[in-house]
């Protein structure tokens, strides 16, 4: 799409962070509800069906981002899962958030900005 505002498979790789990061919270909430642990617990938990769902629609949306962007420069924006993972545990789950915790978000943050930067994806067939 040479010329459109939005590049559908970068769109992908954010679509797949998004979709990932869905999938770890829906996860944790139903371990959250779950009273005891059975595989009918897992089946009938809406929590976890939803989050179950959210990897299948990550994984198709990685493979459209694949086909543009090698896979050492895909995968690397997936580390922000970690800070997606942070934000998420801080403000839906109330979970403490520690020094390191948000030094090592900056410096993932710093990384994807340094890769964007020096890669140039626009160049990727």
């Amino acid at each position: 799409m040479k010329g459109s505002f939005v590049d559908l498979p970068f769109l992908c790789i954010l679509l797949s962070l998004l979709f990932q990061t869905a999938s770890l919270g829906l996860g944790k909430q139903a371990a959250l509800t779950i009273e005891t642990f059975s595989l009918q617990s897992v089946f009938t938990n809406p929590y976890y069906i939803l989050s179950i769902a959210c990897l299948g629609f990550q994984a198709v949306v990685w493979q459209v981002a694949l086909r543009k962007y090698p896979l050492s420069f895909a995968y690397f924006f997936m580390s922000g899962i970690f800070v997606n993972i942070m934000i998420m545990s801080y403000f839906i789950f109330r979970e403490e958030v520690s020094t390191g915790n948000l030094v090592g978000s900056a410096l993932i943050i710093f990384g994807i900005i340094l890769l964007t930067r020096t890669e140039r994806p626009a160049d990727y067939v």
